[in-house]
């Protein structure tokens, strides 16, 4: 093998699939905000209509407005994905192995996120949101901050790691937008970590 290895990305895939996540997002967070309207309107309703009714209307009204901040939140989710992406290009791989690290293209980021062997446990083949992916999985306790570590602490690539002591990725990309098949993947990862990382099903 060389002395880098590299797998692309499909352009196409990625752009269909940025159109994807914004699109679920943008319907989840309408019907939220319907389903929030809908519920103040028969609380105050409640309110004014039935006087004796305020031991359920204001209930109501307090019960629909408790996820008023989750709502907020996808709409800042929506604008924040919108500038990352429209500051920075698709990345011009998803991963790219040399003898000292892997790197990562994350979507929406200015610079690869680079890890460190040691860092890496390995890419977990999975499926999420009813599709194939893989996610680079990291060793225990490896954070912005590690050694050798570098553009982890972009909020792009912040927005990648799902925040669990049990489960760390730090990217994943769907199988269809990968330019090779999982199982060159498998044997170049093998080689440059030293058979220390492999894909995993």
């Amino acid at each position: 093998m060389n002395e880098s290895f590299v797998v692309g990305l499909r352009h196409d895939e990625v752009l269909r699939r940025r159109a994807a996540v914004r699109r679920s997002r943008l319907i989840g967070g309408i019907v939220m905000v319907f389903l929030i309207t809908l519920g103040l309107v028969v609380g105050v309703l409640m309110l004014s209509l039935l006087g004796a009714g305020w031991y359920l209307g204001l209930p109501m009204i307090v019960a629909f407005l408790l996820p008023l901040p989750g709502v907020v939140l996808i709409f800042k989710l929506l604008g924040d994905q919108k500038r990352w992406y429209d500051s920075s290009e698709i990345p011009p791989y998803a991963l790219r192995m040399t003898p000292a690290a892997l790197e990562l293209g994350v979507d929406g980021a200015p610079c690869a996120v680079v890890l460190p062997w040691p860092a890496v446990a390995g890419l977990r083949h999975e499926r999420r949101f009813g599709q194939p992916v893989v996610s680079v999985a990291l060793q225990p306790g490896v954070t912005p901050v590690s050694p050798g570590v570098s553009g982890l602490e972009h909020p792009a690539a912040q927005a990648t790691l799902r925040p669990s002591k049990w489960i760390k990725a730090a990217g994943f990309y769907p199988v269809a937008a990968l330019d090779l098949p999982l199982e060159a993947v498998d044997q170049a990862l093998r080689h440059f970590s030293n058979s220390t990382a492999g894909v995993r099903r």
